[in-house]
């Protein structure tokens, strides 16, 4: 059965790079006999509409772009509401993350996946949080957060990423943010249970591995549990959080006395000052900001070995 497909594609990709890869990307798709139809996104957000309202018409829509346009992508389909339209992931980004969730390590095998239509239902992060002064809503695939998360993106430039790669541009941003971050105070609701105090970082994980796939920030996470993996992690000062970086990238952050690690439904933030959101790699609105889970709420299409 042919299918409808319609690629969404972010220009900004991968810090400019998808232009000469995108004809690549036509060629492969055309020697797999798949139609495409295709849009270029022309600003922040763009993706969302188009999302929304393609999922009228799209078996597929496909994200062609990085963390951020699959973000977009997705929310799209979750606002459409009620609707059998899969996600599809084509990786031109800087981290790729939810790509390689999916199993999809490279363009050749998103085309393959396309080609397969291999699909499984994954939960979603259903992100509230306010921005200009109204509450907004939001959603998440991997993983969203309050804290020092933010700080670390804003320091991963699009020069840093470019300069070091997808391997060490993170882990240059961690860095770089450290120097200046104070953790602010926060209360933090996690089901039934209360936290307070000075937290450097309230995480929600719906997947084990972020940042370009060098931190596994959640551990045991999976994406259709019905489950959030919540990281609360008290102020440690400057040089504990350095000498205790390393073991966040092997997930082993969460046997320190300062961090608490357990799965939830729902978590919400208050903070003091107010902190911005950062959700799958993006900053969207502030604290206060409540996650819950969506459990199997989009259809996504896998590689042959993702979402294992």
């Amino acid at each position: 059965m042919n299918q409808r497909i319609l690629l969404i594609a972010n220009p900004a990709a991968a810090v400019g790079r998808m232009a000469r890869r995108w004809e690549s990307l036509l060629v492969d798709l055309e020697a797999r006999k798949l139609k495409a139809d295709q849009v270029i996104t022309d600003c922040p957000g763009h993706a969302v509409s188009l999302a929304r309202e393609a999922s009228r018409s799209y078996d597929v829509i496909a994200a062609v772009g990085g963390d951020g346009t699959v973000n977009e992508v997705a929310r799209g389909i979750l606002l459409a509401g009620e609707t059998k339209t899969a996600l599809a992931v084509i990786p031109f980004g800087t981290g790729n993350d939810a790509a390689q969730l999916l199993g999809i390590r490279s363009v050749e095998e998103a085309v393959n996946a396309l080609a397969s239509g291999t699909t499984r239902m994954i939960d979603a992060i259903e992100v509230r949080c306010h921005d200009a002064g109204k509450e907004r809503t939001r959603y998440a695939l991997l993983y969203a957060a309050v804290g020092f998360a933010g700080e670390l993106l804003k320091c991963t430039t699009p020069t840093v990423k470019r300069l070091f790669g997808p391997r060490y541009c993170y882990s240059v941003g961690f860095f770089r943010a450290l120097l200046d971050f104070k953790s602010p105070t926060m209360r933090v609701r996690c089901d039934d249970r209360e936290f307070n105090g000075r937290m450097f970082l309230v995480s929600v994980g719906n997947a084990e591995i972020v940042g370009a796939g060098t931190m596994r920030l959640s551990p045991g996470a999976k994406v259709d549990d019905g489950k959030l993996n919540v990281n609360l992690i008290e102020d440690l000062g400057l040089l504990e959080t350095a000498r205790w970086f390393p073991k966040v990238l092997r997930g082993m952050h969460t046997t320190h006395s300062k961090v608490r690690y357990f799965d939830v439904t729902s978590v919400t933030v208050e903070c003091e000052p107010l902190m911005e959101v950062q959700i799958d790699g993006e900053l969207y609105g502030h604290t206060p900001v409540t996650f819950h889970v969506r459990p199997r709420a989009i259809r996504v299409i896998a590689g042959h070995d993702g979402l294992a």
